[in-house]
């Protein structure tokens, strides 16, 4: 039960600090759906890992967009 609140208080966290203004709303479910159910594959090219997406990956842009504003995040 801690886990599953952490888990969720994790990502509406992460909704209100990353998400463009028109998508704060999203359900939890469909967060999930979006970015965290996604398959991939880990690809390792000399020092450094690539995410490699299926190529037919519907949310593939808002992916990579919710991806760079977290990298972009200053935590202190």
């Amino acid at each position: 039960m801690t886990l599953s609140l952490l888990a969720y208080n994790f990502t509406n966290w992460l909704r209100t600090l990353v998400f463009p203004e028109g998508q704060k709303q999203m359900q939890i479910q469909t967060i999930r759906e979006r970015i965290v159910k996604v398959t991939s594959k880990l690809v390792k090219s000399g020092r450094s890992l690539y995410f490699k997406l299926s190529s037919s990956f519907v949310y593939q842009k808002f992916y990579w967009n919710i991806l760079t504003r977290i990298q972009q995040l200053k935590i202190e």
